[in-house]
């Protein structure tokens, strides 16, 4: 009985020490994660300070970082716009029937009825000799060339509509044929060839961007790089004295790491603004080309989504390029 009290004291000082030691790593992880993140605060405040104490340098290399996003940023815009000015947005080509002679409006109708059921034919519309004369009549000088003609020249045209992701060159050439040898069409002609080369010598353009934006990229690093080597020369005999105390090269560099991410920030938002400039200054140009050509032309932008996506990859970028100059540079610094 005096054997089982002893061994139930002990058990329960056992469990009582147990539990006491829980409770202490559990603070002491808190704790570490609490120094740690104080520690990040304080490390992020006195990297944009330094920037903030040296202004001209500072504003200076975020300057040249700008330049080298707002270039491959600026050709993908101009690249888009191009794209969306010729069409390309659209996911569809244009086929158009012209009919023979003498083939009356309810032939016309009925003719686009029946290839609106072909495969590749979104939608079918069918324009008049009358409606074709009258939309001749808005355009400026041929007024009077219409109405100078002893009859209407024009004839019955069946406009059809064909997706364009499902047709090749060779299919849009055997679909041509097809509508040829129906009895009521004259001639048929499709726009998907000179289209087609039209998007790849724009496929050739998103290439050299993409290519362009790769090198750039690398550009940045290395600007970041260097800046960074620099920075850390200057603090060589610092770098070394926190050595001295017991400082790991993952707590000296973080600093540099910090100082690497705003100069990729402060670059990435200075090209928002440069870009939004050159958008501001093409915008009457643009109006003016709207109005030449009557139509509504307008000049897209980075968007919402896109700008923050620029933020995110000049803030990796800056941050790839300070990791790779610190940890080459620090680790060599070691106290003698």
């Amino acid at each position: 009985m005096f054997k089982s009290t002893k061994t139930n004291r002990r058990t329960g000082e056992n469990r009582s020490d147990s539990g006491q030691g829980i409770n202490s790593s559990h603070q002491s992880l808190a704790s570490r994660i609490q120094s740690w993140r104080s520690h990040h605060r304080l490390v992020a405040t006195q990297s944009i300070q330094r920037l903030i104490s040296t202004p001209i340098s500072s504003v200076l290399t975020m300057l040249v970082l700008a330049i080298a996003i707002t270039l491959p940023a600026a050709l993908n815009i101009a690249i888009t716009n191009v794209a969306q000015l010729t069409g390309q947005a659209n996911d569809h080509v244009q086929m158009s029937l012209y009919l023979q002679n003498g083939i009356s409006d309810t032939e016309g109708r009925k003719l686009a009825t029946q290839i609106a059921g072909w495969d590749s034919a979104t939608s079918t519309r069918y324009v008049s000799p009358q409606e074709a004369k009258d939309s001749f009549k808005t355009m400026e000088g041929f007024t009077e060339i219409i109405d100078s003609l002893p009859q209407n020249p024009l004839p019955g045209v069946v406009v059809v509509i064909l997706s364009e992701r499902s047709l090749s060159i060779n299919q849009a050439e055997k679909l041509r044929k097809k509508a040829v040898a129906l009895q009521d069409v004259s001639i048929a002609k499709i726009d998907l060839a000179w289209l087609q080369k039209l998007h790849a010598i724009i496929g050739l353009a998103q290439q050299v961007a993409a290519v362009l934006t790769a090198l750039l990229a690398v550009g940045v690093v290395l600007v970041v790089g260097n800046t960074i080597k620099l920075s850390i020369d200057s603090r060589r005999e610092e770098i070394i004295v926190t050595k001295l105390i017991g400082a790991t090269n993952a707590f000296v560099r973080r600093p540099f790491l910090y100082m690497g991410l705003w100069f990729g920030i402060g670059g990435a938002l200075i090209a928002l603004v440069l870009i939004n400039i050159c958008k501001f200054a093409l915008t009457n140009a643009i109006e003016s080309l709207s109005l030449v050509y009557g139509g509504d032309i307008a000049l897209a932008g980075l968007g919402f989504t896109n700008s923050i996506t620029l933020v995110l990859m000049g803030a990796i970028l800056g941050w790839l390029g300070a990791w790779l100059a610190a940890s080459q540079h620090i680790r060599a610094l070691e106290p003698r």
